[in-house]
């Protein structure tokens, strides 16, 4: 939980985590609050609204929570389930704050959150249309519910709730936006600190601190340094512009072959590449290295109509614990070996 509460100031997906966990927390709160209402003052049409109302927010909550762990950040699958959040908790709220007391229900102050959730999203303008809609079912229950609507108390605690959901979409909505403004400025700036313009590939130093907290975390991965045979000829024969664009072509094919979420590419420097690969298995690190190659040797690039290709080399070993720059010089060796054997080959460790 530390860590997500860290990683929240910074990424969505954590955030999404938060929420997702806090619902199952007020699910069993909400369900402890009716119970020991219930059996206070047992009113059975509560009950039977009450119990479809809660197998539905389990069917939810779990096919949310599985879809956020499973689906791809940014996906379309996960970013439908992520937004649809906000609208169950609205309709969640709207059915159980009249099940649980009305306008004295201990769960009404959930208005709060959801509406700084639903800012996350949509900002201001959302903040400030998910207040009017809470206002709009807090008006319903507090006209259904007072017998006195126009005692003093009762119009005091009115407008007072009503002002205070007002404030919090509105405020909220600011400070998110202000804040997200903030969020991505900065990390656009971060972006172009941490690519290479010519590939759009991470650089050395992303790698460098990738491999340092990767080693700090203990994940086991594999390092792969690889690099292009003879680029040096591409150049001298096509010219430099053509073997930007051959880098380029074979970043997008690694990039392209490595399964999302299963690992990162680096423009190492020069015509050489780093690829992370978070596995235990030597037959995966094997497959993915054999297709990039051979998808590499199999593209035909053009220069003025005319064709040629190339061939990579690869030197690839398991990281057991060791420093970054021990586990660097073992990838690098095995790089120069596969090199020295006559190129467009794979050699392996397990040796970090």
């Amino acid at each position: 939980m530390k860590f997500l509460i860290k990683d929240a100031h910074q990424a969505d997906h954590a955030l999404e985590i938060i929420f997702s966990s806090l619902r199952w927390f007020f699910l069993v709160v909400s369900i402890s609050v009716f119970t020991f209402q219930y059996v206070e003052n047992p009113v059975h049409i509560k009950l039977i609204l009450f119990l479809p109302l809660v197998v539905f927010g389990l069917v939810y909550m779990g096919v949310s929570d599985y879809y956020l762990h499973k689906s791809p950040e940014g996906s379309r699958t996960y970013t439908f389930m992520a937004k649809c959040g906000p609208f169950f908790d609205f309709i969640a709220f709207s059915a159980l704050v009249p099940l649980t007391g009305g306008i004295d229900s201990p769960l009404s102050p959930l208005a709060y959150l959801i509406i700084l959730h639903i800012a996350v999203y949509w900002r201001f303008l959302g903040g400030i249309i998910a207040a009017i809609l809470f206002i709009l079912v807090y008006s319903i229950i507090f006209f259904k519910h007072v017998s006195d609507i126009s005692s003093f108390d009762s119009i005091v605690n009115y407008f007072c709730h009503v002002l205070f959901l007002f404030l919090i979409g509105g405020l909220g909505g600011i400070i998110v936006s202000r804040e997200r403004k903030h969020y991505s400025e900065k990390n656009l700036l971060v972006e172009v600190a941490n690519r290479y313009y010519l590939t759009n590939l991470l650089n050395h130093r992303s790698f460098q601190e990738c491999v340092r907290e990767d080693l700090e975390n203990g994940l086991e991965f594999h390092l792969t340094l690889t690099d292009i045979d003879k680029f040096k000829c591409i150049n001298d024969k096509y010219g430099h512009v053509m073997g930007d664009k051959v880098l380029r072509q074979i970043g997008a094919i690694i990039t392209s072959v490595i399964p999302v979420n299963h690992g990162k590419v680096f423009r190492y420097g020069g015509e050489e590449f780093a690829i992370i690969l978070y596995t235990k298995e030597q037959f995966d690190v094997d497959r993915i290295l054999v297709q990039i190659k051979q998808s590499v040797a199999n593209h035909t690039f053009f220069c003025e109509g005319e064709p040629f290709s190339v061939t990579m080399s690869f030197g690839s070993c398991k990281q057991n614990g060791g420093n970054p720059d021990q586990l660097v010089k073992m990838a690098d060796k095995l790089l120069y070996e596969a090199k020295n054997n006559g190129r467009n080959q794979i050699v392996y460790s397990n040796v970090g």
